[in-house]
C-alpha cells in the first residue's frame, strides 16, 4: 500500500507504521461536482434567456449567464480540489485526516483516543453505500470526515485497530505485572 501514498502521508508516517486503511471520496461526489456545476449553466441560461425575452435590458449583455456560468465552474473547481487534497488512512497507531494542499491541515488522533463512532448516510447515500463518519476522540478533537464510499467498512477498520490495540496493551499489562510480581 506504500506505493501510492503521498509524500507528505509517506513523511508522517513513522518506521514501524503500518497503514490499515484507506477513506476515499463516493464516485457520486465527483457526479454531485459537475451536476452542481450544470445546474449553474442552466439557471444562467435560463436568467438570461427570461431577462432578455421579457425584461429587455440594454447593455446587460451576456453578464447574467456568464457570472452563473463562473460560479458554476468555481464550486466545480471547489469540491475537485478537495477530492484531490483530502486524505484520510488509519494506520496500527493513530487515525490521520489531511486536506488542503496549499494551506495543509493535519488531524490526527492515536487508536487509544478513539471514543466512539456512528455513520450519518442520507437516503440515497444507503443505497449507493456512502456517507459521513463522525468519531469521537478522548483528549483530542473531534473527526467529521467527509462522505466516504464504503463508510461501514471503514468504520469496521476504526473498530478492529482499536480492538488490536487494547489487545496489545492488556497483554504488555499482563507482562509487567508478571515481571513485577518475580
Amino acid at each position: 500500500m506504500k506505493q501510492h501514498l503521498s509524500r507528505f502521508i509517506r513523511k508522517t508516517l513513522m518506521p514501524d507504521e503500518r497503514v490499515l486503511a484507506e477513506a476515499r471520496f463516493h464516485v457520486f461526489y465527483v457526479f454531485y461536482a459537475f451536476l452542481s456545476c450544470a445546474f449553474c449553466v442552466a439557471m444562467g441560461a435560463g436568467l438570461q434567456y427570461a431577462l432578455g425575452r421579457y425584461m429587455p435590458l440594454h447593455g446587460m449583455g451576456v453578464w447574467p449567464f456568464v457570472s452563473l456560468c463562473g460560479i458554476g465552474l468555481w464550486v466545480l473547481l471547489v469540491m475537485l480540489l478537495k477530492r484531490w487534497t483530502t486524505e484520510i488512512f488509519l494506520t496500527d497507531r493513530r487515525l490521520l485526516y489531511k486536506q488542503g494542499f496549499f494551506l495543509v491541515k493535519v488531524a490526527e488522533a492515536d487508536i487509544e483516543q478513539l471514543a466512539s463512532d456512528h455513520v450519518e448516510q442520507s437516503l440515497l447515500g444507503r443505497m449507493m453505500d456512502y456517507g459521513a463518519l463522525r468519531i469521537r476522540c478522548i483528549e483530542a478533537n473531534d473527526f467529521c470526515l467527509p462522505p466516504i464510499a464504503r463508510p461501514y467498512e471503514f468504520r469496521n477498520d476504526v473498530e478492529r485497530a482499536k480492538q488490536a490495540y487494547r489487545e496489545r496493551y492488556m497483554h504488555a499489562e499482563v507482562r509487567y505485572r508478571r515481571h513485577d510480581q518475580h
